[in-house]
C-alpha cells in the first residue's frame, strides 16, 4: 500500500506520557476510576475507565492538553461538551459524550461512550478498502456532519457546529449487528473550542491538524461547514489512495497552508492508474477539493444524494440503507414497546438509548409552572427506570453552575406526617452553594416509588432547564447517592409504611426547614 506520506500526519494514537497530575486508578467526580492509557495526541490524552456508579460499565475519559484559566475558558468548555453530548444522542454516527468535568489543575475532561474497534486510519494503513464499504462508510460520516451543520438547539438558539478536524483518526469503526459495521466521528466540538482559546489568547497557532485543515483554516476566513467538505474529501482521497491530494514540502504550518491554498491537488487515477472507481465519485471527492468554498458541495446531505444517485448509478453498491440517512430524531421513546414495527436501522438506535439519553430529550411537563422550581419525576423506558430532580434555573445560573460540585444529602421525619427532604448542592469556591431543595411525602404512592428507586439505583438525573425555553434541559448530570443515603431511604421507606400520620404534609416540611438550616453548615464542611 502507498503510504510513503504518512510520514507528514500527526499520529494520535500512540502511547504518551501521562498529563502532570493524572494517574490511572484515580477517581473522577467519585463516579469514573481510570483503568489505562489508551492513547495520547496533540489535543489530549485518553484513559479507558470504569463507570463505578452505573455498574462498572466501561467509558473513555478524553483530558484535554490546554486547562480552563478562568471563568469564561470554563463555561465555553462546558457548553461545547454539552453540545457534544446533545450531538450523540440525535445521531447514531457521532460519539456520545456522557459526562465533562475538572481535574486537578484545571484540566478540562469529558467522558465518552467506550467503543471496541478501528479508526478509519488504522483501515487505510491495513490495505485497500473496496468501494462498497467505503461508500457505506462515508455515507454514515455524512450523516454524522449532516445533523452537526444543520444546527442543534442551544437554550433556544439554532446553533450550526462545525468540526474543523475531520480526518481518518477521528472516524471511528465499530461492528454492529444490524448494520454490520457503524462509523462514529469523534471530537465533535474540541476543535472549535479549542481553536476560540487560541483565538482570544490571541495566538497564531493552528487548530486542527494541518494536512487535512482547509485553505480558510489557515488564512483565517470565517469557516462554516463547507470547511468540514474539504477535510472530508482529502479523507476519502486518501481511504481510496493511501496518498494525500496535496502535499506540502516541510512538515511546517507555513507549507501546509501554502500547499492548500495554492497547490491544485492531484486526481485519483493521477496518484493510483489501476483504481476502478465511477468517475462520477471521483469528481465528486475533486469537487470537495476546490479552493473556493463556493465551489465544493455545500452540505453534507448534498454528498449524501451524490452518492445515491451518481454513483450508485455507477456501481452495484446499494447506497443509503443504512442508519446513516435515519432522522433519529424522528423515533420517539414511545417506539421502544413497538419495536417491531421498526426498520432494522431505527431498531439498532433504539438500542443505543439509555435512561441519560431519554433524560437529554425530555421537556418541561406542561403541568409544572414556568417558575424557578424543583420537583422528583420518574424518567422511564420499558427496561429501565430512573429518578430525575427536574430544575429550571435562569440560563445565566445554569452556565455558571456547569462545572459545580454536586453533592446529595436526605433528611427524614416520620412525625406528624412522614417525609423526606431531598437536599441536592451545587457548590463553586466563588460562587458557594446552590440549594436545590425537594421533598417526598412517604405515605404517597408516587414518592413511596421515587425513594425506592433512589435507594435501589444509587444515583439520580439532575435536569436543568432555562426557564426562557424549557423545550428540552440545557443540562443533565447523573450524581451518585452515598450507600449510606441508599441505606437511610430504605430505612426511612420502611419506617414509613407501618407508621400513621398524625399531622399534615406542610407540619413536617415546617419542621424539615429547621433542620435543613441546621445541616447546611455541615454539607459545606464536606464540599
Amino acid at each position: 500500500m502507498k503510504l510513503l506520506n504518512k510520514y507528514f500526519k500527526f499520529n494520535q494514537s500512540s502511547k504518551q506520557k501521562h498529563q502532570s497530575g493524572i494517574q490511572v486508578g484515580q477517581l473522577l467526580i467519585d463516579r469514573y476510576e481510570l483503568v489505562e492509557l489508551v492513547g495520547s495526541g496533540a489535543m489530549g490524552s485518553v484513559y479507558r475507565a470504569k463507570d463505578r456508579l452505573l455498574g462498572d460499565v466501561t467509558v473513555a475519559v478524553k483530558f484535554l492538553t490546554h486547562t480552563l484559566q478562568n471563568e469564561a475558558i470554563a463555561s465555553r468548555f462546558a457548553r461545547e461538551a454539552r453540545i457534544g453530548a446533545l450531538l450523540g444522542h440525535q445521531s447514531l454516527n457521532i460519539v456520545r459524550v456522557l459526562d465533562y468535568g475538572l481535574h486537578e489543575e484545571q484540566i478540562p475532561f469529558y467522558v465518552m461512550e467506550f467503543m471496541q474497534g478501528q479508526t478509519l486510519d488504522d483501515l487505510i494503513e491495513a490495505g485497500q478498502i473496496p468501494l462498497t464499504r467505503f461508500i457505506h462508510l462515508i455515507t454514515q460520516v455524512c450523516a454524522g456532519l449532516q445533523c452537526a451543520h444543520q444546527g442543534i438547539q442551544i437554550e433556544g438558539e439554532l446553533h450550526q457546529v462545525i468540526h474543523r478536524d475531520i480526518k481518518p483518526s477521528n472516524i471511528f469503526l465499530i461492528k454492529d449487528a444490524s448494520l454490520g459495521e457503524l462509523a462514529k466521528l469523534l471530537d465533535f466540538g474540541i476543535a472549535d473550542f479549542l481553536s476560540s482559546q487560541a483565538q482570544e489568547m490571541r495566538s497564531h497557532s493552528f487548530i486542527g491538524t494541518v494536512a487535512y485543515g482547509s485553505p480558510e483554516q489557515f488564512s483565517g476566513a470565517m469557516v462554516d461547514a463547507r470547511s468540514d467538505i474539504y477535510s472530508l474529501g482529502i479523507t476519502m482521497f486518501e481511504a481510496l489512495t493511501g496518498y494525500f491530494p496535496i502535499m506540502a514540502e516541510t512538515n511546517t504550518i507555513e507549507s501546509w497552508a501554502e500547499a492548500h491554498q495554492h497547490l491544485s491537488p492531484q486526481r485519483l487515477r493521477e496518484v493510483d492508474p489501476t483504481l476502478n472507481i465511477p468517475s462520477a465519485l471521483e469528481d465528486l471527492i475533486m469537487s470537495c477539493l476546490a479552493k473556493d468554498p463556493e465551489q465544493r458541495p455545500q452540505s453534507a446531505t448534498e454528498i449524501i444524494k451524490s452518492l445515491k444517485s451518481d454513483v450508485q448509478a455507477n456501481t452495484n453498491s446499494p447506497v443509503g440503507s443504512n442508519a446513516g440517512s435515519i432522522d433519529l430524531t424522528n423515533i420517539t421513546p414511545q417506539q421502544h414497546a413497538q419495536r417491531a414495527n421498526l426498520t432494522m436501522a431505527e431498531q439498532t438506535q433504539v438500542v443505543f438509548w439509555s435512561i441519560e439519553d431519554l433524560a437529554w430529550r425530555a421537556s418541561w411537563p406542561k403541568n409544572k409552572p414556568i417558575a424557578n422550581i424543583v420537583f422528583a419525576q420518574t424518567i422511564s423506558s420499558p427496561d429501565q427506570e430512573a429518578v430525575g430532580l427536574w430544575v429550571m434555573l435562569n440560563k445565566q445560573e445554569i452556565e455558571e453552575r456547569s462545572l459545580s460540585s454536586r453533592h446529595s444529602h436526605f433528611l427524614c421525619t416520620f412525625t406528624p406526617h412522614p417525609t423526606i427532604l431531598w437536599i441536592t448542592t451545587l457548590f463553586d469556591h466563588q460562587k458557594g452553594p446552590r440549594w436545590l431543595p425537594c421533598y417526598i411525602d412517604l405515605k404517597d404512592a408516587g414518592g413511596q416509588h421515587i425513594t425506592k428507586l433512589l435507594s435501589e439505583r444509587g444515583y439520580y438525573l439532575l435536569m436543568l432547564f432555562d426557564s426562557s425555553n424549557p423545550s428540552q434541559p440545557v443540562n443533565v448530570v447523573t450524581i451518585k447517592i452515598p450507600q449510606r443515603q441508599c441505606q437511610l431511604l430504605q430505612n426511612c421507606l420502611s419506617t414509613a409504611k407501618q407508621t400513621t400520620a398524625t399531622g399534615t404534609l406542610v407540619d413536617s416540611k415546617k419542621l424539615l426547614k429547621q433542620k435543613y438550616q441546621a445541616v447546611k453548615q455541615k454539607i459545606l464542611a464536606k464540599l
